[in-house]
């Protein structure tokens, strides 16, 4: 079978880094170009309304494009957009998440700030994979075969320099396996000069604006922390008042400022190990702290639900909040509610039915927690309309 090759502009940037062009009305998705550029690409993929290709020459290449500083990028699949330039990456990603809420939200969100941080060695908290030669390594792009990664750019430094040591050793893996066990893929977090590595180390200790902050290190917690503290100083440590709901609550980062600001707090996480770690990261709250290890589903249909908060942030996974919850929201009489997304277009899809519930947006900014990849986080302030 001959190939399908297609000379084509590149029109726009999708939310996970590829190029978008269009051929006969359908969607061509086009990774490691950049739109206004013009190409020569490969059909790789074909579906009903869109397809994927390989890109073959840059034909018009765009101003924007620079060399990218990593040997492996193309080659492992962490990074989409180290060959953009960082500041115009940044330009892309606004509007990208402005068609987003104009498409799925049904709103027009205006010109979006965007908060960042550093562009490279970022990143604290890593998922590291055992290669075939016992190397240490990542997935390769679009594959689940993994790649032997002598350093990452991406990487805070003494992480990197971690991983580079390790490299070094003809077979790292097989000497960390005695330590973590053998397991295919292990999380690694660091900060200043320390590292953790899960299977050697149960938890992980942070500093987040001065405070500390211990978490299960094979859990869920932030992987930028600089930009981190970013969103806490905007979004959370401003707000007060007599009673507020975490929703989401993990290991309890946010309740650990809420509970500076308001009198009672109540925290609602289903993971039952992060909430053993947010009674102790909060067991010297200068407030009441109230905690329930239930999904936030069948929170909201017990007794505790129906009291008054002031204040709710919800930190939903990438899914976003389920409909039941949308519509337990739509009742409270909570007056402020901030939601922390990692997924702007369950973002909008939520805006959407909350806006349609009276509450107003008052805010909305985006953050780029990972700089040279197309995920951004997203907060919303919403209000009770009028």
């Amino acid at each position: 079978m001959t190939a399908e090759m297609l000379t084509l502009r590149v029109e726009k940037l999708s939310s996970h880094g590829e190029g978008i062009a269009f051929s006969e009305g359908k969607a061509v998705f086009i990774p490691y170009t950049i739109p206004g550029e013009t190409v020569l690409c490969e059909i790789t993929e074909s579906h009903a309304s869109f397809l994927r290709a390989q890109l073959l020459e840059i034909k018009t290449a765009s101003p924007h494009r620079v060399d990218p500083p990593c040997p492996l990028f193309g080659i492992c699949g962490g990074c989409a957009l180290q060959h953009i330039d960082y500041t115009h990456q940044i330009r892309l990603k606004q509007e990208t998440a402005q068609e987003t809420f104009r498409r799925i939200g049904g709103f027009d969100p205006g010109e979006l700030e965007i908060v960042t941080g550093e562009p490279y060695h970022y990143r604290n908290r890593t998922q590291v994979h055992a290669c075939k030669d016992s190397g240490l390594g990542f997935t390769k792009a679009g594959s689940r075969e993994t790649v032997r990664t002598p350093h990452c750019p991406t990487l805070v430094p003494v992480l990197d320099r971690w991983f580079a040591s390790e490299n070094r050793k003809a077979r790292p893996f097989h000497e960390l396996s005695a330590l973590i066990g053998d397991r295919p893929r292990f999380t690694a977090f660091a900060q200043d000069e320390r590292i953790y590595i899960e299977g050697r180390d149960a938890y992980a200790h942070a500093t987040v604006l001065g405070k500390e902050f211990r978490f299960p290190v094979a859990h869920f917690f932030q992987s930028n922390i600089s930009v981190l503290e970013k969103l806490i100083a905007r979004y959370i440590e401003p707000l007060e008042g007599a009673s507020a709901l975490d929703l989401y609550s993990g290991a309890g980062l946010f309740s650990l400022f809420l509970a500076d600001r308001f009198e009672s707090t109540e925290c609602v996480e289903s993971d039952s190990v992060a909430v053993e770690a947010a009674r102790g990261n909060l067991s010297n709250a200068r407030s009441a702290v109230r905690f329930s290890d239930i999904p936030a589903e069948r929170w909201i249909k017990t007794p505790h639900a129906r009291q008054s908060f002031e204040c709710i942030v919800v930190d939903p996974p990438r899914a976003g909040l389920t409909a039941e919850v949308r519509a337990w929201l739509a009742g409270t009489d909570a007056r402020i509610l901030t939601y922390v997304s990692c997924d702007h277009a369950s973002l909008a899809r939520d805006l959407r039915d909350l806006h349609s519930a009276s509450w107003q947006t008052l805010s909305l900014t985006l953050f780029d927690f990972y700089p040279q990849t197309g995920r951004l986080e997203a907060v919303a302030r919403l209000s009770r309309g009028v």
